[in-house]
């Protein structure tokens, strides 16, 4: 009769696998998302390269626990901007535009941004629009900014 170890919490699994991530000197775990479920190690966002999420995988699986991965990470072309990259330049720009107040937000995802907020006049909105619109890898602008 084989003796089984009793599974590992899920939270102890995920510590681990971020651990691993972490110490790994071919990846940058920042941009790595990981869920743990029975088991079964998910691996979400953004690598640099193949050998970074080859690496990644790799990592994941020398560790007691882990039953299965599903490597889910996007390999991100060195020109590619990330969401945060365009909502961080976003934000500057619009903190910078002394036509724009601090009302005004922008959401991002998927490289579209959502401008919402209230503004006094509408060459505020305009000029809100105007200040993102042309960001590198901004796909495009909805302007939710209402004016009142």
């Amino acid at each position: 009769m084989e003796m089984s170890l009793p599974a590992r919490s899920t939270e102890a699994l995920e510590h681990d696998v971020r651990a691993a991530l972490a110490f790994d000197p071919l990846i940058d775990g920042h941009d790595i998302g990981v869920a743990v479920e029975d088991g079964v190690v998910t691996l979400t966002g953004h690598v640099a390269s193949v050998g970074a999420a080859v690496a990644a995988e790799r990592a994941v699986k020398r560790i007691d626990g882990v039953r299965t991965i599903a490597n889910a990470l996007h390999v991100r072309a060195r020109t590619e901007r990330t969401d945060t990259d365009i909502a961080r330049e976003a934000l500057h720009r619009l903190r910078n535009n002394v036509t724009v107040p601090l009302t005004v937000q922008a959401i991002v995802r998927d490289g579209h941004i959502r401008l919402e907020g209230a503004v006094s006049w509408d060459h505020q909105r305009a000029a809100a629009e105007n200040a993102v619109r042309y960001l590198s890898g901004v796909k495009g602008v909805m302007n939710e900014i209402v004016v009142g």
